[in-house]
């Protein structure tokens, strides 16, 4: 443990509320420090919230290894509430760090190349309509169990199929990026 890294960031949260006290901060680890969201004045480390990182991993773990029909409703329960309850949490479903290193996003996971071809009306296919509903439950069961707030992630939650990846050698310095943004070329609903 690195003493001075925790006076540090005790010292800048005190701080930071004391210039403006309407600020936010929001701390981002995986140790499972206690205290880390408590205020200064109960003995924490001044943060306002802190992500709860554990969430966003445990759905991508049990869609990579389980079939949803063996999804434990309690073990779901468990996972998104895992937290200290004096600690308020900003809450994720899906989170960049799987989406910009390769990995499926959630929806990508549910749906994989069906998505490209079985998405219009009228289209009845068995794994899309059961990946968007299995996808809104994530969604759902993550934001009711919230203790703070909760993040959209990139794409504002829409189910973008494509994984995000900064431009890079080893993909020919694609930009990716394309992805995230509203389309705007798609013709009008009728």
């Amino acid at each position: 443990q690195d003493d001075n890294a925790i006076c540090y960031l005790t010292l800048a949260n005190d701080l930071i509320h004391q210039v403006n006290p309407h600020a936010i901060t929001i701390a981002e680890e995986v140790s499972g420090m206690p205290g880390l969201a408590v205020k200064f004045e109960d003995g924490g480390y001044g943060f306002d919230y802190r992500m709860a990182m554990n969430i966003p991993d445990y759905w991508i773990k049990i869609l990579k290894e389980k079939i949803d029909e063996d999804w434990k409703p309690s073990a779901l329960f468990w996972e998104v509430t895992n937290r200290r309850y004096e600690e308020k949490t900003i809450s994720y479903a899906e989170s960049h760090d799987q989406a910009l290193v390769g990995d499926k996003t959630i929806i990508f996971h549910l749906i994989d190349a069906d998505m490209y071809w079985f998405m219009q009306k009228g289209d009845e296919n068995y794994r899309v309509n059961r990946g968007i509903a299995l996808h809104k439950m994530i969604r759902f069961l993550t934001a009711t169990t919230i203790n703070g707030g909760y993040l959209n992630f990139m794409g504002n939650e829409f189910g973008h199929p494509e994984w995000i990846d900064f431009p890079r050698d080893g993909n020919g310095w694609s930009n990716s990026f394309q992805q995230i943004g509203r389309h705007t070329n798609t013709p009008p609903c009728q």
